[in-house]
């Protein structure tokens, strides 16, 4: 197997098999994978990145701000049952928390309240 320092690739580079990195990889413009793509370490990502189908953790997925899913749900069948959840009706753009879409199309931050001493839920707009 022929080993190089460097190579460069100024058009386009297509792998029949596997592509392996021991070191460090920069992707300036767009990185598309159409099969799976495993990050055994830590993965850094200073712009976007769009997974189209799922993406799995088997331990944690951290947010530094926020996480926002995209899709709006539909009220399940069946009656709700009442639960104490706090909603303030201000926006705070800066308020952490998990981003879901509502029924409305409006999007809402979920996060836990524990400013009356009882940790609780609490809904805002985002």
């Amino acid at each position: 197997m022929p080993t190089f320092d460097s190579i460069q690739v100024t058009g386009n580079a297509t792998i029949g098999q596997d592509l392996q990195v021991n070191g460090n990889e920069t992707v300036m413009q767009n990185f598309n994978v159409l099969g799976n793509q495993t990050i055994t370490g830590s993965s850094l990502i200073n712009g976007s990145q769009t997974v189209s189908v799922n993406i799995g953790a088997g331990s944690t997925v951290s947010a530094a701000f926020r996480m926002v899913a995209q899709a709006q749900p539909t009220v399940p069948m069946g009656g709700s049952t009442p639960q104490l959840v706090h909603f303030y009706a201000a926006v705070m753009p800066s308020q952490p928390g998990l981003v879901l879409k509502g029924t409305d199309g409006n999007n809402y931050v979920l996060f836990v309240d524990v400013s009356g001493g009882t940790p609780t839920l609490a809904l805002m707009l985002a």
